[in-house]
């Protein structure tokens, strides 16, 4: 039997997601030799292409070769998430799940010894395992535990990362900060609370178990980062009127800004607990991190 678009299309799905008709028979509930049947030319019953379709993560116009040559892959990806439904109170674990899996997909093809896809591998245990590339034109680190899975990338800035990255009084204090446990459990506490409810000081102090002065002294640094006047900083401050308009401030960390400190909080967990081993590791380059030359504070060496 002659080979059709279909037959040949589903055949490249196949090989490249890297399982066999077997494999495929038993996600669909149908037979060995119906797949084989289907590869060589005939075609599966019309109720099962929906199947098909979302197990390789296409269109069923894709499946017969009708998909538009001119759609970018960016624009296929946007509307494949665009597709899934988002419940009222706007949980996007799937959207998550989706994303995690475009993203090991991309590390897999920097792998220039790997030819097929396959489902990334998560640690149960606590020991760490990642992915990461890192080359000339910046890094990226896949951290792959089900207790915490998260990935990040980062490309080199045109003058090198000393070029951003420096030793300013600014980052010396934002550090000295969260050096003391006591501020770190301030944080940790503001953080906990559901997104449209504030705390005092006084409940601060009581709920951490420290003094209303060492409270005081974590909201009014918090306040204060980043030090910028776009007015976008970590702290929000409301003011609550009692029936003898005496106001009393409340504290509450804003959410956007709170992924940020989540991600300085993941990149500190990285260093304290290391991968012990790499799904995979791609490295092309002995360039340093750090530029030398753009760090001011160095001593230059007596020359004699």
């Amino acid at each position: 039997m002659a080979g059709t678009t279909f037959s040949t299309t589903l055949q490249t799905l196949r090989k490249n997601r890297g399982v066999t008709q077997e494999q495929l028979a038993t996600h669909l509930g149908v037979s060995p030799q119906a797949v084989s049947k289907w590869e060589n030319g005939s075609y599966p019953d019309g109720d099962l292409l929906p199947q098909i379709a979302d197990y390789f993560e296409v269109s069923i116009d894709y499946l017969y070769g009708r998909a538009k040559d001119n759609v970018s892959l960016e624009q296929q990806l946007m509307e494949t998430i665009k597709g899934i439904d988002v419940p009222p109170d706007y949980d996007h674990s799937e959207h998550m799940d989706r994303i995690m899996k475009y993203i090991w997909a991309m590390q897999l093809g920097l792998w220039s010894e790997n030819k097929n896809y396959y489902d990334r591998m998560r640690s149960e245990g606590d020991y760490v395992i990642a992915s990461t590339l890192f080359d000339k034109s910046g890094f990226n680190f896949f951290r792959l535990n089900k207790n915490l899975e998260f990935f990040t990338v980062m490309k080199r800035p045109e003058k090198g990362f000393a070029s951003y990255f420096k030793v300013t009084d600014e980052l010396t204090e934002l550090f000295a900060f969260l050096g003391k446990k006591k501020n770190l459990q301030v944080l940790f506490y503001l953080l906990s609370l559901d997104a449209g409810n504030g705390v005092s000081v006084s409940t601060i102090a009581k709920r951490v178990g420290i003094s209303e002065a060492e409270a005081r002294a974590a909201v009014e640094y918090l306040k204060q980062v980043p030090n910028y006047e776009t007015g976008n900083r970590i702290l929000m401050e409301v003011s609550v009127l009692d029936e003898f308009d005496k106001s009393e401030p409340l504290y509450a960390v804003k959410s956007s800004v709170a992924c940020t400190v989540l991600l300085l909080l993941a990149g500190a967990d990285v260093m304290i607990h290391p991968p012990v081993s790499y799904a995979m590791s791609v490295g092309g380059t002995n360039k340093a991190w750090l530029e030398r030359e753009q760090m001011e504070f160095l001593q230059k060496p007596d020359k004699k």
